[in-house]
């Protein structure tokens, strides 16, 4: 008898099987990233434990999320401190999505779904959103609506209600989390490449009557929609004066187009080939072997289940759908202005890598060879465990640099409270402010695992977190002071690279 959990009007039909395949992916998510519930800080998370920034996230369009921070604010709660509740949630939505990919792309049957989805989900570059604690609630719903809309699709790609609901879950995601739609254009194409792959031989028509491409069709459509709604509703809030519009929101330009391949090119070798701080030589040839592996098995099988009419067709339009996710994998931000593909933004990638495995293992019944089938099993346990491993790292590294940053903050107090008058001074100006320190840390990439010390927005809060005093920001003739003393001045750990001037304090940090 076939067991079924009826969910939301049938909007979430999950056999046995599926829930078995979501309860290992979320172990693994739990082994890779359950250090998500510790106490930790991103530079971001500083400034809202004393305050929050509306007109930042208003600026980036995030107009739901500004409304779930007010909500959590109106409890009385910081957002930084829900980490141990809203990190498990985090996690097991994650694997939720990793499974409603399988299901819309129709791979959750597939024997290495499991193993494949496990990958997904224990993949670095996911880690880097969680260390943001801060933004673990909006995280939440956005993935939540994201959950909702492909299941929609998935259920039905023609009905108009389910498309409605798609629609509104997608609109509302992007006013929370852009970044997501990423994982919509990725589910899109490989809904496409299945549709290709699994037409056994037939010379029906590449597009009639697959339920692949009807949803491929159907998700792209309402991202489109969904987009050009949003980017309406937010010029609309730019020309009412509700919001400025960053350069993040802002498209490039023809003129910058061959600079960006180019930033393409590097983004694309240090990404699949070269070492980066993240992700070991050795690893990274493995992943890249298995991928060109798989593309192989992928085409051998368009190759040799096509009819000879059908055979040159598919094989181009498969090499167009290799070359669509090639130009995909940075995301969104290859078409604005803003280019920052730092692990949190181009996290995609984990599913760019896990779809391409899983289409070849739907190819793979052709192929009788034992050792193939042999160095894939053994190759994707190995990435698993690499993956894992890494993702705790991240953890690791942050908390490591948290102490890091406390304890130099703690220094710097200890010397202020013996200079005269430092008990009645609150404006704080610091100069020059280092990325990481001596000690290097394994995991530090773009903005992640940097020191707190380095960014404007972090430092003064830093202080304040430590010690419990309340400072703010030296702003206008103030800070010109403090930039002329320590322009003459030896930075910190100097005896004068700290003072307190009147009402001022000073602090000179190496630059």
């Amino acid at each position: 008898m076939k067991h079924e959990f009826v969910i939301q009007d049938n909007i979430f039909n999950i056999n046995t099987k599926n829930i078995q395949l979501l309860i290992i992916i979320f172990f693994a998510a739990v082994l890779a990233k359950g250090a998500v519930i510790f106490p930790g800080f991103a530079i971001d998370d500083y400034p809202f434990e004393s305050a929050t920034d509306f007109g930042n996230y208003f600026s980036q369009g995030r107009y739901i999320l500004s409304a779930i921070v007010w909500v959590v604010d109106s409890f009385g709660v910081n957002i930084t401190d829900l980490y141990f509740s809203l990190g498990i949630v985090a996690l097991f939505l994650q694997a939720t999505l990793v499974m409603a990919i399988f299901r819309f792309v129709g791979i959750a049957a597939s024997p290495g779904a499991a193993l494949v989805g496990a990958i997904m989900v224990s993949h670095p570059y996911l880690a880097e959103s969680l260390t943001f604690r801060m933004g673990l609630p909006g995280y939440c719903i956005a993935l939540i609506f994201a959950i909702i809309s492909l299941e929609n699709i998935t259920k039905d790609a023609i009905a108009w209600r389910t498309r409605l609901l798609a629609f509104i879950a997608t609109f509302a995601m992007l006013f929370i989390y852009q970044i997501l739609l990423n994982y919509y254009i990725v589910a899109i194409i490989f809904a496409f490449l299945m549709g290709l792959v699994l037409r056994n031989g037939s010379d029906k028509s590449l597009f009639k009557n697959n339920i692949y491409h009807e949803r491929a069709a159907a998700l792209a459509i309402i991202s489109i929609m969904s987009a050009i709604a949003f980017l309406a509703i937010f010029r609309l809030g730019n020309i009412l004066g509700i919001s400025a519009i960053t350069s993040r929101a802002v498209m490039i330009d023809a003129g910058t187009i061959p600079e960006r391949m180019a930033q393409l090119s590097s983004f694309l070798i240090n990404t699949y080939w070269l070492s980066e701080p993240i992700f070991f030589g050795w690893l990274k040839a493995l992943v890249a072997l298995m991928l060109l592996v798989s593309m192989g098995i992928i085409f051998f099988h368009v190759l040799t289940q096509n009819s000879s009419k059908n055979r040159i067709y598919s094989v181009l339009l498969v090499i167009i759908v290799f070359l669509v996710l090639i130009l995909v994998s940075p995301g969104l931000i290859l078409a604005f202005k803003d280019w920052w593909p730092v692990p949190r933004v181009v996290a995609h990638i984990s599913i760019i890598i896990g779809l391409i495995f899983l289409v070849a293992d739907s190819c793979i019944p052709i192929l009788q060879n034992v050792i193939l089938k042999l160095f894939i099993l053994v190759s994707r346990f190995l990435v698993l465990i690499g993956f894992i491993f890494l993702s705790n790292q991240i953890f690791a590294d942050q908390q490591r640099l948290n102490r890091w940053d406390d304890m130099m903050a703690n220094r710097i107090i200890s010397r202020l409270e013996m200079q005269p008058n430092f008990i009645n001074t609150r404006l704080v100006y610091i100069n020059g402010g280092s990325y990481g320190y001596p000690e290097k840390l394994r995991t530090m990439n773009g903005d992640m695992n940097i020191s707190a010390f380095f960014p404007a927005s972090s430092k003064i809060h830093l202080l304040s977190h430590v010690s419990g005093y309340k400072f703010d920001m030296a702003n206008g003739p103030k800070a010109e002071t403090g930039e002329i003393y320590c322009k003459t001045k030896q930075p910190w750990p100097h005896a004068e690279s700290v003072i307190v001037d009147n009402d001022l304090i000073i602090i000179c940090l190496k630059k």
